[in-house]
């Protein structure tokens, strides 16, 4: 029972990582540019939500203008910020990155504080027995939406004409511009829906851990995901997010506390911390060891 029950969290946060991490996947895979702001346009989904709900939506409506709204932000930045710097360097692009989530995290801290906020409801209280465990409707619903979220988008990436501009665009450039599809255009809609992905991402993690400045470290979760998975495949993203989402389930709920009693037990040592946060670092240095494309990588693929 207690395996089943550390299952299903995992399997709830570890679909959130995959469908934050499929976001930066899209970008890379459309302009080449390893997006470290990602956790920040998550953090600021999560309290554009709280915005609305607070303005008077209801919480899933709430929920759903924050997605609408992170995606304008999206296209917005590539717009106004990132294809200014179509001649730059790539490393100096991902520094810029790298800014936008600095200010997300000073504009989320100048209007709400540095305090943790106590998240609207979206999902019904209560919880779902499953073989004489009880799991809540929050981690139910968060890992549900998060992969029939994440299996569209794939599905629509491959199967739509959209999605096959998206791809010819990141496959080749050149090519794409040569048959008419405006590739400029298609990297603002890539950056729309990475960041909204990214909001939404935001919006499920809140409902489960409650709302702070700290949601922006997901996107430091993220990376483990994209290097184990492969940095560019998007079906890779998913199978990472939840196998890492797993790992840290079963290390926080089973090995830590195995760990600290033999500890506690044969030394003076009482804490091990958050072993569950070092553990995918550990994975992803025997991945990069091992096989540096990742598991759905392809060799030859440029590392940054």
């Amino acid at each position: 029972m207690l395996l089943l029950q550390i299952a299903t969290a995992g399997i709830a946060t570890g679909s959130v990582y995959a469908l934050i991490a499929i976001g930066i996947v899209l970008i890379y895979k459309c302009s080449g540019v390893v997006n470290f702001g990602q956790g920040g346009y998550a953090m600021l989904g999560a309290y554009a939500a709280y915005a609305l709900a607070r303005a008077g939506l209801s919480p899933p409506l709430a929920a759903a203008g924050a997605v609408l709204v992170l995606g304008v932000v999206g296209a917005l930045t590539e717009l106004l910020v990132l294809r200014r710097m179509l001649r730059a360097p790539v490393v100096a692009v991902m520094m810029v990155t790298l800014g936008l989530l600095i200010l997300f995290r000073a504009v989320c801290l100048a209007v709400w504080g540095p305090d943790q906020i106590a998240f609207p409801q979206i999902f019904p209280q209560g919880a779902v027995q499953i073989a004489g465990i009880f799991i809540t409707y929050n981690y139910v619903a968060a890992a549900l939406l998060s992969l029939v979220l994440s299996l569209a988008f794939l599905a629509f990436y491959r199967f739509t004409p959209m999605g096959l501009m998206q791809r010819a665009a990141a496959d080749n450039s050149r090519a794409a511009l040569a048959v008419g599809i405006h590739v400029s255009n298609q990297v603002s809609v890539a950056w729309a829906v990475s960041s909204a992905l990214a909001g939404l991402g935001g919006v499920l993690l809140a409902t489960l851990n409650g709302l702070s400045l700290t949601l922006s470290n997901i996107g430091l979760v993220a990376f483990p995901v994209i290097v184990l998975g492969g940095l560019t495949s998007l079906m890779g993203s998913l199978v990472a997010g939840l196998l890492l989402g797993m790992l840290e389930a079963f290390t926080d709920g089973l090995l830590t506390p195995a760990l600290e009693s033999f500890l506690r037990a044969h030394t003076s040592i009482y804490s091990v911390g958050a072993l569950q946060q070092v553990v995918p670092y550990m994975l992803v240095g025997g991945m990069l060891l091992v096989r540096p494309q990742g598991i759905f990588g392809q060799r030859g693929t440029e590392r940054v």
